[in-house]
């Protein structure tokens, strides 16, 4: 039962229905496709440019734009694939500090001491399971963040969070933890009470969603003021009402360089290296920061939902049936797809692999046109259809990258090639002084140098200077988890790291605009 009028995106989220909405509902991405029988309000302008003739014959309608005005039934979209997450970090392993060093002590010398790592990443939630006594990752569970329902990118929520969703944000990832958390203990055996201590990690976004902190310094320039200190609370304050344990919510540095960038940060070491290293965190908000003569100097890239497929007409996340791997053999384009599934959709990794080869086989131009003077057989793959050019990607399954799809991942590949190029300008360098590239997060360690060097993401010089090592923003909760000068150390990071402000920079929009065109 509803209120006349009742947006459906909205109705579903209060029903716990997983809508998704990756432009958080603002009638951009359409992606929210639900169909609809009944009294429901007429087409709008946003869906009729959005969806095919086919669709609205359908039955199709856009869940963030269509309303209840009477008796409506709706069918969303079947529930999301498992989503490929990763949980592990290649780094050295931490220190371990006996637990009675910081008044941790148990009743029974039986009884296991426990702590909950955990990850808050925009996309996906990471948890691990630790023996505080030894050091040991007894187990880990994962999940896509529930938040996606109120969009893919960080704005997005934060728009939703001063919008009066603020409470249904907290509340949602809150309980996902909670249950990852319970079923965690229960895989191996142990109880609730065995759970000690918490440690959170996240951007700074996720953070003050998960505190019901004010977000609103995080919704327009200069975002100065945001809360990024660390903070002491208990399970039981924040919402994790099973647990009795201690919970730590590591420090950030602004408000684009969180506390998931200073976990990476204090587990790679990147402050005690002897040569100039760069740090790379790529997702939605690209994380950057460049170690260089004792100095840290950050920058984040708005690189905007693209890379982890939301913003792309065939995109998705890294599920089964996603085109993970794109390469030409002769005159073949070859396709893989993520546990060999029929191909559904593209995800990120895909997505730069195929740009790669569209730019190597001539169907792709400097400027990022789809160009349909290329040769057979790239020819016959470049169809015109309604008001812009395509490419045939696998005619079988239909799937397609658009000229859109393509002015997308430009704008991505020219936020975070800005930043570093501004980063290596600000330290004095040139790309062939950064001795190692260390690429961190789950999407980065399915991503091809190769094909970053190809597009232009990242200097030519760095193609075979990658190093991938996983998810470092959970190995990082561990760490502070197993020790007093881990969190001492983080503490330190985060007053430490210089900050660049690339938007305020004068020469940032022509150095962006500069950056969007292909090598």
């Amino acid at each position: 039962m509803v209120p006349p009028g009742s947006l459906l995106l909205d109705v579903a989220r209060e029903a716990g229905v997983g809508v998704d909405a990756p432009c958080g509902g603002i009638g951009r991405c359409g992606r929210c496709r639900v169909v609809v029988s009944g009294a429901v309000s007429p087409l709008t302008d946003d869906e009729r440019m959005l969806l095919s003739a086919e669709d609205i014959a359908a039955g199709v309608r856009l869940a963030c734009r269509a309303r209840a005005v009477g008796d409506v039934r709706v069918s969303s979209a079947p529930p999301l694939g498992r989503i490929r997450i990763v949980e592990d970090a290649a780094v050295p392993r931490p220190e371990v500090e006996p637990p009675t060093v910081r008044g941790i002590v148990s009743d029974d010398p039986g009884d296991p001491l426990l702590g909950v790592a955990v990850d808050i990443g925009t996309t996906t939630l990471a948890l691990a399971l630790v023996d505080l006594r030894n050091g040991d990752e007894i187990a880990h569970a994962s999940s896509l963040n529930p938040q996606h329902v109120f969009g893919a990118d960080v704005m997005s929520r934060v728009t939703a969070a001063l919008d009066g969703a603020a409470h249904d944000l907290q509340a949602a990832v809150v309980e996902e933890i909670e249950s990852l958390a319970l079923a965690l203990v229960a895989r191996v055996g142990a109880m609730p009470a065995h759970v000690r201590e918490f440690s959170i990690v996240g951007n700074t976004a996720m953070r003050a969603l998960l505190l019901a902190e004010d977000t609103t310094q995080l919704a327009a320039a200069p975002y100065g003021g945001a809360p990024v200190a660390p903070v002491a609370t208990t399970a039981h304050d924040l919402g994790l009402r099973a647990f009795d344990a201690a919970v730590t919510v590591m420090p950030g540095v602004s408000a684009f360089i969180g506390g998931d960038t200073v976990a990476g940060l204090l587990v790679t070491h990147l402050a005690e290296r002897r040569t100039s290293t760069l740090f790379m965190d790529l997702g939605t908000n690209g994380e950057i920061v460049l170690a260089t003569g004792g100095r840290m100097l950050a920058a984040s890239a708005a690189a905007g939902p693209a890379l982890e497929g939301a913003s792309i007409e065939m995109g998705m996340r890294a599920e089964p049936g996603a085109i993970e791997r794109v390469r030409v053999f002769g005159d073949a384009l070859l396709t893989d797809t993520i546990d060999g599934e029929s191909a559904r959709g593209i995800c990120g990794s895909g997505l730069l692999d195929l740009i790669a080869a569209m730019l190597d086989v001539g169907a792709l131009d400097a400027s990022g046109r789809i160009d349909d003077g290329v040769r057979e057989p790239w020819v016959s793959r470049v169809i015109e259809r309604s008001d812009q050019r395509v490419f045939t990607v696998d005619e079988a399954a239909e799937v397609v990258l658009t000229q859109r799809d393509v002015r997308e991942l430009q704008l991505a590949k020219g936020a975070i090639r800005t930043a570093i190029d501004m980063l290596l300008e600000a330290a004095g360098l040139v790309a062939d002084d950064v001795y190692e590239v260390v690429v961190a997060g789950g999407f980065g360690l399915h991503v091809r140098g190769g094909a970053l060097a190809r597009i232009g993401m990242i200097p030519p010089e760095w193609a075979g200077r990658l190093h991938f090592v996983g998810n470092t923003a959970l190995a990082g909760a561990v760490a502070t988890l197993l020790g007093s000068e881990a969190r001492t150390a983080a503490a330190a990071i985060a007053e430490d790291v210089e900050t660049l402000d690339l938007a305020g920079d004068p020469v940032f929009q022509q150095r962006f605009i500069a950056s969007l065109s292909f090598p």
